[in-house]
């Protein structure tokens, strides 16, 4: 008789469950890397089975945060095209997977395939990715696409999984509540930290750092 082993019962419900989500399109919502092991596998999914069942029905939401954006960047420093990007953070315990997503509306760009956002990192996506070479190999630095910029007046970003359904947005502007420094002042728009909700302008502040903190955590986080 043929023993089965964890490994092989933990494959089984795999590719059971994998199955079942793709044929009910939950699958979207569901996969991540609960057991922190950098892969989402058979152990992940059986902890979701268990406590969520088939559809994943009621499971939080694990995903990045569009969280600094600098839309019309000072003249000291440089043109817009040289200089404009969006950054975003993964806030969470345990890695995502955010192959395929992209920005849209204001601008358009996408991730590439086999693409891994750790814990508490970043990914910034750049009008000219030359200008944040510096972040390089330590952030993930993705460009814009076709002739895409940040409007200096205001506009939406939206960011989308993989299957283009909305993850995230922020309708920034320099009125309305906005910070007015970032529009040509220096500072970038930073989101004040994961408590605060991004689409609200009294979530964001104008960096302390000039050109703002690509990359890494947002200079208003220690205030």
């Amino acid at each position: 008789m043929k023993r089965i082993t964890q490994t092989s019962f933990l494959s089984f419900v795999f590719a059971c469950f994998l199955l079942a989500l793709t044929s009910s399109n939950s699958i979207a919502q569901c996969p991540n890397d609960i057991n922190g092991s950098g892969i989402v596998d058979g152990e992940d999914l059986l902890e979701l089975l268990s406590t969520y069942g088939m559809s994943c029905d009621g499971f939080p939401s694990f995903e990045p945060a569009i969280s600094e954006i600098h839309y019309n960047p000072s003249t000291q420093q440089g043109s817009d095209n040289l200089w404009e990007f969006v950054e975003i953070y993964n806030h969470h315990e345990f890695g995502l997977d955010i192959s395929g997503w992209h920005l849209a509306d204001a601008v358009n760009a996408t991730v590439p395939p086999n693409t891994w956002l750790e814990s508490g990192a970043y990914a910034v996506f750049a009008n000219d990715t030359a200008s944040y070479n510096q972040l390089l190999p330590f952030t993930l630095v993705i460009p814009f696409s076709g002739n895409s910029s940040l409007h200096n007046s205001g506009e939406t970003i939206r960011l989308l999984r993989a299957d283009g359904s909305q993850s995230d947005y922020v309708e920034y502007s320099d009125y309305g509540g906005w910070p007015a420094e970032p529009d040509g002042g220096g500072p970038t728009l930073e989101w004040k930290g994961p408590v605060y909700e991004n689409s609200l302008p009294s979530s964001w502040m104008p960096s302390n750092a000039f050109g703002g903190s690509p990359g890494s955590a947002n200079s208003t986080w220690a205030d």
